[in-house]
């Protein structure tokens, strides 16, 4: 319930917004909340109630916590959450929330590490080099940015890439060439 959360400073109510991050230095092991009430409209839930989306796990959440959340049931990373909520938006001491599921996603987001980018260079050399793929293309969320506006730009930046590809080997029809003029 809306009685269950802290009154923050700003006075615009207790999850005003699109929700919040928490870096793990926080030591809270939920990544992030999604006010789900305040960014999608009222019709989400009672008035005297708020709806929550939480993202926990990660790809370091086995070397950080034991057991690791793919062994956790769906009760337990309902209370795992429901604690992190206890430290960053609920009064203390507020009841367990109604829970209405719990998704697991093994391979949610795809993670970039440390030379992503250098791998998925060596990737596309290797398909045109070696291969003999010259014109095929990578594209997806692992290889630009996993945020909706990153995969819109993007998909712009591929399409030129693959029209310029297209040019250079005469390749492209008159339709295409007029269209990217």
């Amino acid at each position: 319930p809306k009685s269950a959360f802290r009154e923050p400073e700003h006075g615009k109510g207790p999850v005003n917004g699109f929700g919040q991050l928490h870096p793990r230095r926080e030591g809270i092991r939920t990544l992030g909340t999604i006010y789900s009430s305040s960014l999608f409209g009222d019709d989400r839930c009672p008035d005297d109630e708020v709806m929550l989306l939480h993202y926990i796990g990660g790809v370091q959440d086995p070397m950080l916590y034991d057991p690791p959340i793919a062994e956790l049931s769906d009760e337990e990373i309902a209370a795992q959450t429901h604690t992190d909520c206890l430290k960053t938006l609920l009064k203390p001491g507020a009841a367990p929330p109604k829970v209405l599921g719990v998704r697991c996603w093994p391979q949610a987001i795809p993670q970039f590490n440390v030379g992503h980018q250098k791998l998925l260079d060596r990737v596309q050399s290797g398909l045109w080099e070696v291969g003999g793929c010259e014109g095929i293309f990578l594209g997806a969320n692992y290889t630009g940015g996993v945020a909706l506006g990153r995969c819109v730009e993007f998909g712009q930046e591929k399409a030129a890439e693959v029209a310029g590809h297209l040019k250079k080997t005469g390749k492209v029809s008159a339709k295409v060439r007029a269209a990217s003029s």
